[in-house]
């Protein structure tokens, strides 16, 4: 069963949990939530079983004392100081979302402890659409619209199918926000304007996947494209995947998705 603990770097505290009992590590950093991904880590730890032989399975949530703005950047430089303090070098990473632009810049800065790099959903220079997208999902947390933030929240996440499927979940997996957790939302969307890490790309040079959705309605499909194209040509070994029918959060809705990416940590 997961593990929940807690690491503390200074003033920053972070929460993390902790299962799978392999000799490598596999560090999953996941992307805007709603709530803190602690409560569902056993689900995630359901979800990413078939790691366990091979990893000791790492879930890092953001710093608990969040201050009013909080770039991306200083996200990543809290992870990296994170896995620091825990021994965690040369681990392989698992970035979606803002995770995923989160790992750029640890995987830019740090890249002693990076070995290999899975970015998903992600981008690396805000999009108009992600702009769009996560900008109105900030305005609505600021104004307390919970129930509206919910429901713009899963529509353009989860394509229609998987919604119609399984909308009511969802609604109670979001259901009664706090105040908190409304503002820690507001603070980590805000931060998504800001990602700038496309420039500077080419310092990342360890092995890369790249998964794209083509139906992604948030980050877009195209940030995908532009992070696989750019560590291509910065000559990075790079392989790049497309879901055609799945939407942002591809990492709930493909079936396949949690082998895909083992099936290339362990070829490469």
């Amino acid at each position: 069963m997961a593990e929940i603990q807690s690491v503390c770097v200074g003033e920053v505290e972070m929460e993390y949990a902790r299962f799978g009992s392999g000799a490598k590590i596999f560090v999953i950093i996941p992307g805007l939530s709603l709530r803190s991904v602690m409560v569902s880590a056993s689900s995630v730890e359901t979800a990413y079983k078939i790691f366990k032989e091979d990893y000791t399975v790492y879930l890092f949530d953001r710093r608990k004392n969040m201050p009013a703005v909080y770039s991306v950047a200083e996200m990543a430089r809290d992870t990296a100081a994170a896995m620091k303090a825990l021994g965690l070098e040369h681990a392989d990473i698992l970035g979606t979302s803002q995770g995923g632009m989160i790992a750029q810049h640890i995987a830019i800065e740090n890249p002693e402890l990076v070995n290999r790099l899975v970015l998903a959903s992600s981008s690396s220079k805000a999009e108009p659409l992600q702009l769009s997208v996560i900008g109105n999902w900030a305005a609505l947390a600021r104004a307390g619209r919970s129930e509206d933030l919910v429901g713009d929240f899963i529509d353009n996440a989860f394509t229609p199918s998987f919604v119609q499927r399984y909308r009511r979940a969802l609604l109670m997996m979001y259901k009664n926000l706090t105040a908190e957790e409304l503002l820690r939302f507001a603070i980590t969307a805000e931060a998504c304007a800001g990602i700038d890490t496309y420039d500077n790309l080419h310092k990342i040079q360890c092995p890369t996947f790249v998964i794209g959705a083509a139906l992604d309605h948030v980050v877009t499909y195209e940030a995908s494209v532009k992070i696989a194209e750019k560590l291509k040509s910065a000559g990075a070994p790079c392989e790049f995947f497309t879901y055609e029918e799945n939407g942002h959060a591809v990492f709930d809705e493909a079936k396949d998705y949690k082998e895909r990416i083992l099936d290339f940590l362990r070829r490469i």
